[in-house]
């Protein structure tokens, strides 16, 4: 996909990886940016309006956890673009001593967020179709002790995901879907991880695992995350860590459950 002239949508993007995220879109020279997030960054937004002029650039509230404030959102969004041509779910926590949070943020809100937004977006209903980017985890690709609360929240959304890009959506709606897993990644979530994980609760020593780790800067994975949306086919999963892009496949256990013409 060219991003050039390009509508986006940004959940979570004043987190510490869609700060860096949000910004790369805009020096991409996507037409308009949407950041939906709890709190805003006014700091941030104000930045990103002085500097990439050529762009508009705003802010919607949005608490993930509430569907009708998500459907609300998107209407928002919808009065002041018109159209979406990307929309990014990159809203997350790590807090496992938070079940029902982490499963309603990492999970369900982006469940929600995806379907509403794939309603915009789809050409049955006149939209123009467009590109759904939902954001996992290398913790959601395999099993690890460390996480397995975050890990479980992540996985599910790569079978969200996956599913949502079989060529049966495809062809009515006109929009892919696409899973990110990023690895480790310099941000304060990354640092929040040594105390809020069950698996390091449980086993001390698994905070040596972690503090061990060299993570990747988040300007790199935005960088890398723009090289990706130019290049990836519908239903790709792919792994952005240290630095590196790779493109994750999986077997085909079974055909699709429904041949339709």
């Amino acid at each position: 996909m060219d991003l050039n002239g390009k509508n986006v949508i940004y959940i979570g993007g004043f987190g510490g990886i869609g700060e860096k995220c949000v910004e790369a879109f805009l020096k991409n020279g996507v037409k308009s940016l949407l950041i939906l997030d709890l709190h805003c960054n006014d700091e941030l937004l104000k930045h990103l309006q002085n500097s990439y002029k050529l762009s508009y650039v705003d802010y919607i509230p949005l608490n993930i956890t509430n569907c009708n404030e998500i459907r609300e959102a998107f209407q928002k969004a919808k009065a002041m673009i018109s159209v979406f041509d990307v929309v990014v779910n990159g809203a997350g926590i790590v807090d496992e001593e938070k079940v029902d949070q982490i499963v309603q943020i990492n999970l369900t809100g982006l469940i929600h967020s995806s379907l509403i937004a794939l309603e915009h977006m789809s050409r049955a209903n006149g939209g123009r179709g467009g590109c759904i980017v939902n954001i996992s985890s290398i913790a959601g690709l395999n099993p690890t002790e460390i996480c397995c609360i975050y890990g479980a929240t992540k996985s599910a959304v790569l079978y969200f995901t996956r599913t949502l890009a079989k060529p049966i959506y495809f062809n009515k709606t006109g929009v892919s879907f696409i899973t990110i897993c990023p690895g480790g990644t310099a941000t304060p979530m990354f640092q929040q991880a040594f105390s809020q994980m069950i698996g390091i609760k449980h086993f001390p020593q698994f905070s040596n695992v972690l503090k061990s780790m060299k993570p990747q800067s988040a300007t790199a994975l935005a960088e890398n995350l723009m090289e990706v949306l130019k290049m990836a086919a519908n239903g790709s999963t792919w792994v952005l860590n240290d630095g590196k892009i790779e493109q994750i496949t999986f077997p085909e256990i079974w055909g699709s459950a429904m041949q339709v013409n």
